[in-house]
């Protein structure tokens, strides 16, 4: 018997129930606490880096969208000075400690992600391009433009004190259907990273780039330009070397499938730790941020975990005692 071909109302509610599922606010919480404190003492540009980028050059070699649109706006001698950027910084310092404790969030991290987006596009705008922040970019702002302040914030926090001065009940932990799409979306964005870089490699060196020697060649050239003792020692292993490029092959390209088939999304996310860790340690590609998200769906993308164990810490923590009313005889 032919099954029957969806109709759009079903292919709808299909999409709906991918990119909005009804979850808790936690994931989203807990995801914008880890993400907003990668970014601010890991992955965000140095002032002293952008400070000396601007002063030593009177122009932009390759400016981005993002700078020629400030350009545009606000003229290269008044921003793109050690004052300018140092006022920026700091604003988009404030913000990023708001975003991290939940104060104003939405605006906080709108402003975080748009200085964050102005310090990697700034850097970028002097012919050295990488777009390893560029992931990172996108979730703050996707993290911007949903509730990361339902849960876990000093905004949850007034609103509760809030509605006990108003007498009313605590508001349980929110559940919303707009609360996993900026999960959904990275993973979607990691896994066109991962199979564009995987399908480049097949284009451009077909079955050769798993014959081991192309890797080897790379490693060892990379090994010694930086001065990586473990990576110079892999270069000199054939077997190890065909055995990973096999492997990182086949993760590049086959990584999108954790999108339709969820029990395959913490092995591949697990995978993306490992093997960022890998070409650190071997090559020295310091591609924190993708490892940074790879965890962040490990931890946030499914429904149930993080917020069983919030559930937990909250059920062993001393309850407070109630108030007794008035009068009451002990």
């Amino acid at each position: 018997m032919r099954r029957a071909i969806p109709s759009a109302r079903e292919l709808l509610d299909r999409w709906n129930a991918y990119w909005f599922p009804m979850s808790s606010s936690l994931n989203l919480a807990g995801a914008r606490i880890v993400t907003v404190a990668f970014a601010m003492l890991v992955s965000f540009p140095s002032l002293r880096y952008n400070i000396n980028l601007a002063v030593k050059n009177s122009a932009f070699s390759d400016p981005q969208i993002l700078i020629r649109a400030v350009e545009a706006i606000v003229p290269r001698h008044l921003l793109f000075t050690a004052r300018g950027l140092t006022l920026v910084y700091g604003i988009s310092m404030i913000a990023g400690v708001m975003a991290l404790v939940g104060y104003f969030t939405r605006t906080a991290l709108m402003v975080f992600a748009l200085g964050f987006a102005f310090f990697v596009s700034h850097v970028y705008s002097y012919a050295d391009v990488h777009h390893r922040e560029a992931p990172m970019a996108f979730f703050l702002f996707a993290l911007a433009l949903a509730p990361a302040g339902d849960s876990l914030s000093l905004d949850a926090l007034l609103r509760r004190r809030r509605a006990r001065r108003d007498g009313r009940p605590d508001e349980p932990v929110r559940q919303t259907d707009i609360a996993m799409w900026p999960l959904r979306f990275i993973q979607v964005v990691l896994a066109i990273t991962y199979f564009s870089t995987g399908i480049t490699k097949v284009i451009a060196g077909g079955l050769r780039w798993m014959n081991g020697y192309t890797l080897q060649n790379y490693i060892f050239i990379t090994a010694v330009n930086r001065d990586i003792p473990l990576g110079f020692w892999l270069s000199h292993q054939h077997t190890l070397c065909i055995l990973l490029a096999i492997g990182t092959l086949g993760f590049e390209l086959f990584y999108f499938l954790s999108l339709p088939f969820p029990r395959l999304g913490p092995p591949f996310f697990l995978g993306g730790i490992l093997f960022h860790v890998s070409l650190y340690y071997t090559a020295g590609h310091p591609f924190f941020e993708h490892m940074l998200l790879n965890a962040i769906l490990l931890l946030f993308l499914d429904r149930d975990w993080f917020p069983t164990q919030v559930q937990r810490v909250r059920a062993a923590l001393p309850r407070r005692a109630e108030p007794r009313p008035a009068g009451a005889v002990s």
